[in-house]
């Protein structure tokens, strides 16, 4: 009976020289984001509050419950970025 033959497995070399973003292009994406979804959670609020139907209020409290908490996850992204900005000086 025959022997198989083992051949070593070949591990592919990447290089992980990777640019480190900028924090202030962090900043500026993050304080971006944060406005869209405020704005958006304004938006959905007045049109839940306008509307008559049952249908669209619950689609739009739904909404303004989702953005508002997109919106709390860029403001706290914005509280550490600021935190990590002043424990860099």
């Amino acid at each position: 009976m025959a022997k198989k033959k083992s051949v070593p497995a070949k591990k592919s070399r990447r290089k992980t020289n990777k640019k480190a973003v900028k924090t202030s292009k962090k900043f500026s994406v993050v304080l971006k984001n944060l406005i869209l979804f405020a704005v958006l959670s304004i938006i959905s609020f007045t049109l839940y509050k306008v509307s008559e139907k049952e249908i669209y209020m619950n689609l739009f409290y739904i909404i303004f419950m989702l953005s508002v908490l997109v919106a709390l996850a860029f403001l706290i992204a914005l509280l550490l970025l600021l935190f990590l900005k002043v424990l860099k000086k």
